[in-house]
């Protein structure tokens, strides 16, 4: 069977229970291969059997009824070569008649080449052993299959794991992340393999390189996880070398969100577990044990894959010995048995695990985990049912409730009239996105259908999805403090507990998908509120919007706008007169400032330019500082040259006066 998402065909796992002998073990492999490449020809539909197709046929004429492993095994061997068909000789004379003539004795194997008739029959006279029976049978059979075809007779898929787009794959891609290439880039294969399930490998037109952010060919460019980042604009280019497709590839997997796995430790285990076996659909939480810091590309791929269906907890190594760990990397699902006889309702059961097993399971890689939390899954969705069914349904606890697995159809739009159906009644936790249903919003159908997809994938989990139109209904809005700048957004009540949250951020898939599990797993905060707010009967198609909703009918309201606008323009002349002679005013005191300056001594100018810095202004201060230096060093330097002067004065003096 094909691996989840878009993996390769791969043989499932078959667990073996019976007694542990050689013939114990060889009959169960032997009932395992299957009879579909044998086709029984029953008595009179020989002429049937060799007008089906144009391959070469081969008949075996049994001497016992049932189909032999040996059979089976040659025609899926020949798959696709040759028509292998069977019958019971003793009751089939007339099949066995016109095969064989008048031979009568079983088994007996005949082989007709493409268009034969039954009477050029080819015999084969060796032992009834596998290999020279294979031997014969290869030589009549017809060319092996090529290409496409061999990869169906083979039974894996005929297509690379590189995709191939055009103008118009690239303009519908999905959130995956994308590595595009763009020309001739080699090794592109191990590359698809090895990032298979985590990120997506895609040739593109060499042409559209240039779109994406690439200034030559080869080249590649990356377009992260999620919806919003498949604009060309948001591409991250790389050259088309080695060193190139190794930072796409780090960069397309550091892209994939960690929002869907909780980080564990002692302080929240019990936290997570208690909420894992409500918030999924199997009631189970799927573990990773592992020595790394971060959380592996592998297992965030898994947790967005699977997102809704199981929970998924990355565990730190020191937590191995609790869950009887003996080396990581390890993947342990974990999920609640079934209580024992007499134990009150409510009270802890233990906790039963199934590990994946790399010796039974393949190899730690994506396509083998996901089939192995695929397997586990379809198997516990199915106990689940069957354990729902005996119990009569329901929950002790109203929040842990699954909503029903029919949340695939139309999203619902709230009213007054289905309010208490599709929240207050309902059991679990109401998701109400807040839109503006206006006629205006263009953007509302894109919203819902975002919201719809959404829905079906959370179908089974505690939250019931549905959509309000806010801008109708402002008054239930404004309970919660939100106004029609806040929208979009989604709410999460809870109405047994009175308990709300609010989404903050972008509206999209992941991020209202993450707060939808955070709150529900406890991780969100959560607000009070006295009660939930009703929400009233109105018509919200006939409700008047926009400019309609604001236009004036009382006559005597031009009259009194006109009185409006009159007084601020009174009021606005004021102020431009008030200005304008503040400006004039300063325009004096500058010219009255520039005049002054100019009849000051240095010291004073010195002064005057002195700045006045705020507390916190160092650079002011600095700058201050140094003038007041330089204003200090010219005191001295004035007084020191009157001091100078006044000598002189006195000096001069003196002399006068010795002279006379």
């Amino acid at each position: 069977r094909r691996t989840p998402s878009r993996g390769k065909l791969k043989k499932p796992v078959v667990e073996y229970s019976g007694p542990r002998s050689a013939r114990g073990v060889a009959d169960f492999a032997s009932a395992a291969i299957p009879s579909s490449h044998v086709v029984p020809v029953e008595e009179g539909g020989l002429d049937a059997f060799l007008g089906n197709g144009s391959l070469p046929k081969a008949v075996l004429l049994g001497s016992k009824p049932e189909l032999t492993p040996l059979l089976k095994a040659v025609g899926l061997a020949l798959h696709g070569r040759m028509l292998i068909g069977f019958s019971h000789g003793p009751t089939s004379p007339q099949t066995a008649s016109a095969l064989g003539g008048g031979e009568a004795s079983f088994p007996r194997l005949l082989v007709l080449t493409a268009g034969a008739s039954a009477a050029d029959a080819i015999a084969y006279g060796g032992e009834m052993k596998p290999s020279p029976i294979l031997s014969f049978l290869m030589s009549h059979a017809a060319p092996p299959p090529t290409g496409g075809a061999a990869a169906a007779a083979a039974g894996r898929p005929a297509a690379s794991l590189v995709k191939e787009l055009d103008q118009a794959g690239l303009d519908a891609l999905p959130k995956d992340a994308h590595i595009l290439i763009f020309g001739d880039v080699p090794d592109l294969e191990p590359l698809a393999e090895s990032i298979f399930g985590q990120a997506v490998v895609a040739r593109a037109p060499a042409a559209l390189a240039s779109k994406y952010g690439a200034k030559s060919v080869p080249a590649v460019a990356v377009l992260r996880y999620g919806a919003a980042e498949k604009a060309p604009k948001k591409a991250v280019a790389y050259a088309g070398d080695v060193a190139g497709l190794e930072g796409a590839k780090n960069t397309a997997l550091a892209s994939l969100p960690e929002t869907q796995v909780e980080r564990l430790g002692p302080a929240n285990m019990d936290i997570f577990f208690s909420s894992a076996l409500g918030i999924s659909a199997t009631q189970a939480a799927c573990l990773l044990f592992s020595d790394k810091g971060e959380v592996p590309p592998l297992f965030r791929a898994l947790s967005v894959a699977f997102e809704g269906q199981i929970a998924f907890g990355f565990a730190p190594a020191s937590l191995m010995s609790q869950f009887g760990v003996d080396k990581v990397p390890a993947v342990l699902v974990l999920f609640a048995g079934e209580p024992p006889a007499g134990k009150a309702q409510g009270q802890q059961v233990a906790l039963q695990g199934v590990r994946f097993e790399p010796q039974v399971h393949g190899k730690f890689n994506f396509g083998n985990i996901a089939s192995f939390l695929a397997s586990f899954i379809e198997s516990r969705l199915v106990e689940l049912g069957a354990s729902a069914a005996a119990a009569g349904g329901g929950s002790p606890d109203p929040d842990m409730a699954m909503s029903s697995k029919a949340d695939a159809g139309p999203l619902p739009e709230l009213s007054a009239s289905n309010w208490g159906a599709e929240c207050l009644q309902r059991g679990g936790l109401c998701a109400v996105a807040l839109l503006d249903g206006g006629p205006d919003n263009t953007g509302r159908k894109g919203q819902l259908e975002m919201l719809t997809q959404l829905r079906a994938r959370r179908a089974g989990g505690p939250l019931a999805f549905s959509w309000l139109d806010a801008t109708c209904h402002s008054e239930f809005i404004s309970a919660f403090g939100l106004t029609e700048s806040d929208l979009p957004t989604v709410l999460v009540l809870s109405p047994s507990k009175l308990r709300w949250a609010r989404s903050i951020g972008s509206f999209d898939a992941e991020t209202v998908g993450a707060f939808g599990s955070a709150v529900a797993s406890g991780r969100k905060p959560t607000e009070a509120i006295a009660a939930i707010p009703p929400l009233q009967p109105i018509d919200c198609a006939a409700l008047p919007r926009g400019a309609v909703a604001v236009e004036e009918d009382d006559p005597l309201g031009a009259e009194i706008m006109a009185e409006i606008l009159e007084e601020e323009r009174r009021e606005r002349e004021a102020r431009e007169a008030a200005v304008a002679e503040a400006a004039a005013a300063a325009g004096a005191g500058a010219r009255e400032s520039k005049r002054s300056k100019s009849e000051m001594s240095e010291i004073e100018r010195m002064e005057a330019e002195l700045e006045e810095c705020g507390s916190m202004d160092l650079l002011c201060a600095a700058r201050r500082d140094k003038q007041l230096k330089a204003l200090e060093k010219k005191r001295r330097l004035e007084e020191k040259l009157k001091k100078i002067a006044k000598k002189k004065r006195k000096a001069k003096a003196k002399a006068k006066k010795g002279g006379r």
